[in-house]
């Protein structure tokens, strides 16, 4: 898909979440959001974050963004009982400002348990030390982890098994060559052994089809997310009328 030009003004406000259920496959319900950033123009236009995070980078917004989100997101589920994650890239990882807003936040805010951040698999695998001080330093204000998009880089997935991680969100292309690659299937098994033995969730993400969903379901996987339930939504309650 070609990278759409933004030719209008936008501000850092103009960056919007976005809502993405993840469904418990066993009770057929939200289990929890993703908030997903979106750019939406004076236009009216909506862009992904491939198409406006170049324009973030060189108005030196790069540090704002995801304290901006988390502040979004946190006033937006405030009053709704509902766990939701936000993503932070390996740079949020040394913001000590995004930390702090983190922290100061969640020290008063209700069941601060329910939020977590989503980290990917090559930002985890490559800044392990980085990973390990920020969950440090805000894990005690309830604060959970996921590691995104495992599987779609080379590294010691035992190692992510180390870190004080809630979840794993498995690579969508993973599911879609189990039946037929022989090392897809050794490595999904044994990843979903190291979770189970560890207690730690695995959702399949990606799931964009029932033929696709046919084939989590036939796996210990309990969570699942993708466009066969619903695309990111402007609000919860369209997101979950789409579930």
């Amino acid at each position: 898909m070609p990278i759409r030009e933004i030719s209008e003004d936008f501000s850092i406000d103009d960056i919007v979440p976005y809502f993405q259920p993840i469904v418990d496959l066993q009770s057929q319900g939200v289990w929890r959001y993703e908030c997903l950033a979106r750019l939406i123009t004076r236009g009216d236009k909506t862009f992904l974050p491939s198409e406006f995070l170049y324009l973030i980078e060189r108005e030196q917004h790069v540090n704002t963004l995801a304290a901006s989100m988390f502040v979004q997101c946190a006033s937006y589920f405030h009053d709704v009982n509902i766990p939701w994650n936000i993503n932070i890239t390996a740079n949020d990882l040394h913001n000590v400002e995004l930390t702090n807003t983190l922290i100061t936040h969640l020290a008063s805010y209700p069941t601060p348990e329910r939020v977590s951040i989503e980290v990917s698999a090559s930002t985890a695998l490559s800044n392990p030390k980085s990973l390990t001080a920020f969950i440090e330093k805000s894990m005690h204000v309830g604060l959970g982890v996921f590691i995104d998009n495992v599987g779609s880089c080379p590294g010691n997935v035992r190692a992510l098994m180390n870190l004080p991680v809630r979840g794993i969100k498995l690579a969508g292309g993973l599911i879609k060559h189990y039946d037929e690659q022989e090392a897809v299937r050794e490595y999904v098994d044994y990843l979903l052994s190291l979770c189970e033995r560890h207690g730690v969730s695995t959702i399949a993400e990606h799931v964009e089809d029932e033929a696709h969903l046919e084939r989590v379901k036939r796996l210990p996987i309990r969570y699942a997310q993708g466009y066969v339930f619903s695309p990111p939504m402007a609000n919860v309650r369209s997101a979950t009328a789409r579930h």
